[in-house]
């Protein structure tokens, strides 16, 4: 069968059409550069001028993306995406309801949150890792000296100038300044749900929509407290999250950070500024002896990709909890989660001691990673439920 792969320059690219190709697939490959726009008129013509010509089985993207999803609507072919970011309102855009879709997304309370909604194109589907690539990143001795720490954190710290609330916050009056810094601080401590969504009410919305105005798009299933909890508090909240944990772990460990952000006026921590995907974020894994994951509050039970990228390169997962992690990975026995930033930092110290514990534990993860989170299991999966005889 011959499909088309519509690359928006996401992660697992090449993953992904390695394994669709180990499936018995032809794979035609589109690259639509995210510079000239996801949706960009150009780019959805040139993708109905191929989709027209060339009889595909279906249309794959990492991601969900409703011009896309138009377009195989239209011309009347199946169209699977595979959504690993989060949040993505695109999800909610009225084009979810289109019948070529199979939108798989891997929270699954967001899965049944869309299904609510009335979306019965999606589908829950745990993300997945290429085990196989990854163990042929050679380390070196010289990659022990640069790659090797006690801690490592491979994050985004959302602190950047385009920080969403940092931009609306002198907006606001003292009143409001004051709730919705108390609304972060209570998602702050809070490890495995999200609350800010739901505490929103008309007045903290119309407060939110003075100082930054949001059009809804019309048909869409979204509202705008989902709007502004998920790309407005959610995301200043993992900032604050990220900063605590760096700022009291570094007092204690020798810690690196892997981020494109701001850590200016943290003392003892070493920022080693962004790391690639396929290469060297590989080796952080395989040579920290501790991988702490803090995840963006906004994913409410899912596994996120960092937390699997981790424990595919074989390294020890310190994590925050997740309810998808239950009846997929055994904790205290596959990866290790924290309640608090005390009790993170008790286990690190705990870890650390008992070595043959903490490398027990890492190739345990890698092994359930490795028969049970390979691309080319789960595509097998994602395609059986979109009817296709695998």
């Amino acid at each position: 069968m011959k499909i088309l792969y519509v690359d928006y320059n996401m992660f697992g690219k090449n993953d992904i059409i390695d394994a669709f190709c180990e499936l018995g697939f032809d794979v035609d490959v589109e690259d639509c550069p995210i510079k000239h726009g996801e949706e960009s008129v150009k780019t959805l013509q040139e993708l109905k001028r191929l989709i027209s010509q060339f009889n595909y089985s279906f249309v794959f993207s990492s991601n969900y993306y409703p011009g896309l999803s138009d377009i195989c609507e239209s011309s009347k072919v199946k169209y699977i995406s595979w959504t690993y970011d989060s949040p993505r309102i695109a999800l909610y855009d009225k084009s979810i309801n289109n019948q070529c879709n199979y939108a798989f997304v891997f929270d699954s309370a967001e899965c049944i949150k869309l299904r609510k909604k009335g979306a019965t194109r999606v589908f829950y589907m745990p993300l997945g890792v290429n085990v196989n690539r990854i163990d042929r990143v050679g380390i070196s001795d010289k990659d022990r000296e640069v790659f090797g720490a006690d801690v490592s954190l491979v994050a985004s710290l959302y602190n950047e100038e385009h920080n969403l609330y940092d931009r609306i916050y002198e907006r606001l009056s003292d009143y409001n300044k004051g709730m919705f810094d108390a609304l972060i601080q209570c998602q702050k401590y809070i490890f495995g749900g999200f609350i800010q969504e739901e505490v929103l009410d008309g007045n903290m919305v119309e407060a939110l929509y003075k100082a930054m105005p949001y059009a809804i798009s019309e048909g869409s299933l979204a509202d705008l407290e989902y709007v502004y909890a998920n790309y407005f508090l959610a995301r200043k909240t993992a900032t604050c999250q990220r900063m605590d944990f760096i700022r009291r772990i570094a007092k204690h460990f020798d810690m690196k950070v892997y981020s494109p952000g701001n850590l200016e006026g943290i003392p003892f921590v070493k920022h080693m500024g962004v790391v690639d995907y396929n290469t060297d974020m590989n080796k952080v894994f395989k040579l920290s002896k501790i991988n702490l994951n803090i995840t963006l509050p906004s994913i409410q039970t899912g596994i996120p990709l960092r937390a699997l990228d981790i424990m595919g390169a074989g390294g020890f997962l310190l994590t925050d909890y997740r309810p998808d992690f239950e009846g997929l990975f055994e904790p205290g026995e596959d990866f290790v989660y924290y309640t608090s930033i005390d009790d993170a930092i008790e286990k690190i110290y705990y870890y650390i001691e008992h070595e043959d514990e903490r490398i027990n534990i890492a190739e345990n993860g890698k092994n359930k990673v490795e028969i049970g989170f390979t691309y080319a299991k789960r595509l097998t999966d994602m395609l059986q439920i979109a009817g296709f005889d695998i």
